[in-house]
């Protein structure tokens, strides 16, 4: 017995080691499909592999997770090009570095509006529903430069995703810009139309992972094994779908059904694209460019304002890149 009781001591001590020898890192995210997957990531442990204690940090706007990072609150978030370009103008000296795509939307983005509106021109005049954030107003702004229609005729009323379906069921407004899993049940009804999505404007609408360059630079070896830590979520995925969809379904508060069908309109870059587009002259790095253009000439943005820096510095080697095995 004393033979089991010492095995077990030095099992337990062990596991305590190892727990504690985890960096630990927090992750700020806000409800959206693909950044599930760093949900399902710390759920699995899947870091503990690579001396990584992955924590997710769930904020319930955009907004609120972007002052979040501005105030130091976090150091790595899940966000999207225009309000990472916002946080380098609000907060230049924390303006961070991009070294992961997370995911492109190819039609999840979308202006959303009461049925009997036509097109995006149907606006002018009217009030527009969408969440304090750049990404919204940046979204609006492409549809009415498609359109060519007078952008600055629209009124704003601001609120949250939740709110934002409420008050367009209400009519409150004539249309809201908004995305999975809130734009889910107003897709299906006949009493409201898509106005317009992200895949009228390829490309551009991307998530990526941002780092605070300070941080990034005392603890590069965080920061790399956080990118093997989601790559290790999407192998589980694949290996793994029913049970893998169910438990992010569920923090979503969807059933696994409508969190795969709220995925059709998102493209997930492979280990082998984030290379080009991350690279100095890349597709970000252009995507960025011309984003702030925009945003300048609408009087969004200071020309002043830096721009967010894409790195490949912490994506695995091309000559060590392996296939990330789900144990």
């Amino acid at each position: 017995m004393a033979l089991v009781g010492l095995v077990s001591l030095v099992g337990s001590l062990a596991a305590w080691r190892t727990l504690n020898s985890q960096a630990r890192l927090s992750v700020a995210i806000t409800s959206w499909p693909g950044f599930e997957y760093l949900y399902l990531a710390e759920q699995r442990r899947l870091g503990h592999r690579y001396g990584l204690d992955l924590r997710v940090q769930q904020y319930t706007s955009i907004e609120d997770q972007r002052l979040a990072y501005g105030r130091g609150d976090v150091e790595v978030i899940a966000t999207n090009l225009p309000d990472a370009i916002t946080i380098c103008q609000e907060v230049p000296k924390r303006c961070p570095e991009l070294f992961l795509v997370i995911d492109q939307s190819e039609g999840a983005d979308v202006i959303i509006s009461k049925s009997d509106i036509g097109d995006v021109r149907g606006l002018v005049g009217q009030t527009v529903g969408l969440e304090r954030t750049v990404l919204a107003e940046y979204l609006l702004l492409r549809a009415f430069e498609t359109k060519q229609g007078p952008f600055d005729q629209v009124r704003f009323m601001h609120e949250g995703p939740s709110a934002l379906v409420s008050a367009l069921s209400k009519g409150k407004v004539a249309a809201i810009v908004t995305y999975p899993p809130h734009s889910n049940l107003l897709r299906e009804d006949s009493r409201y139309r898509v106005l317009f999505n992200s895949v009228q404007i390829p490309g551009e609408i991307v998530d990526i992972l941002a780092v605070n360059p300070a941080f990034a630079k005392r603890h590069p070896g965080t920061i790399r094994a956080l990118v093997r830590t989601w790559w290790a979520a999407q192998a589980l995925a694949k290996a793994e779908p029913i049970s893998s969809q169910a438990l992010m379904a569920k923090r979503e508060q969807v059933s696994p059904a409508e969190f795969v069908a709220s995925e059709r309109g998102i493209r997930y870059p492979t280990s082998a694209d984030q290379a080009e587009m991350l690279a100095p002259t890349g597709s970000v790095a252009r995507v960025l460019a011309r984003m702030a253009g925009q945003m300048i000439s609408a009087g969004r943005l200071s020309a002043k304002t830096p721009l967010p820096t894409p790195t490949q510095a912490f994506l695995p080697k091309p000559e060590k890149m392996v296939t990330f095995l789900v144990k």
